[in-house]
């Protein structure tokens, strides 16, 4: 005799799992790439600010300029170069922004004082740059060298011109205007070699020679302040 046996009812386990949504969590490449935008979105920012500036400048100026000592060949009493106005102009080319090559041109008209004193001419012309602060804009200061020439123009009978190998250096302020127009204050000293304590503007007249002055030591100093208005294209 056969037994059914009824299947055993098992109740079902109810499961409570939660579904887990991932995370979006930024991944190493993104990262990276949002520096690398980062980056170059600055880098863009600080060239067109360093690409926004004018090739040529033109600066005429006026000025004033003292010192320069000489001496009497003859009593060896002190003979000084007069202070006096000056004039001049400035052309910079700009490599970039902060930097500028730059030609100088000033003229002195002065006096060399004395028992019999006489009229002289100075003139420098000077090439040479400038750097300056790279996040100035408003006012920019700056220093600058230069190398050249000085010409000395004495203005009396018999007398020759000298030119002497010079220097320059010194500093400044640029102030912007305009995007075309401002002003520029620079004060600097101009450093000539003379021949050692050797005479100067000599003359000869039948085989005997006579000298004005005296260079008092190997080098002539002047110092010069200007003030200029530029003009920028």
């Amino acid at each position: 005799m056969r037994t059914h046996r009824q299947p055993s009812s098992v109740p079902p386990v109810e499961t409570n799992v939660q579904k887990v949504r991932p995370t979006k969590t930024p991944t190493f490449t993104t990262a990276v790439l949002s520096i690398l935008a980062m980056v170059a979105s600055a880098s863009a920012s600080a060239s067109e600010s360093e690409d926004d500036y004018k090739r040529f400048e033109i600066t005429p100026f006026a000025g004033y300029m003292a010192g320069g000592e000489f001496e009497d060949p003859t009593t060896n009493a002190e003979r000084d170069l007069e202070e006096d106005t000056s004039f001049g102009l400035i052309v910079d080319i700009a490599a970039e922004s902060w930097r500028h090559y730059e030609i100088l041109f000033a003229d002195l008209d002065s006096e060399v004082d004395g028992t019999i004193p006489f009229d002289m001419g100075v003139q420098y012309l000077q090439i040479g740059g400038t750097v300056s602060h790279l996040d100035a804009r408003h006012v920019i200061p700056y220093f600058g060298m230069t190398i050249g020439a000085a010409r000395f123009s004495p203005d009396a009978v018999g007398l020759d011109d000298e030119t002497k190998l010079a220097f320059s250096a010194g500093g400044g302020m640029r102030i912007p205007i305009t995007d075309h127009f401002g002003v520029r204050f620079d004060a600097r000293a101009f450093l000539t070699v003379l021949d050692g304590e050797g005479d100067l503007f000599c003359v000869s007249e039948g085989g005997a020679g006579t000298c004005a002055i005296r260079a008092k030591s190997d080098t002539f100093l002047q110092y010069a302040a200007s003030l200029g208005v530029t003009f920028a294209f």
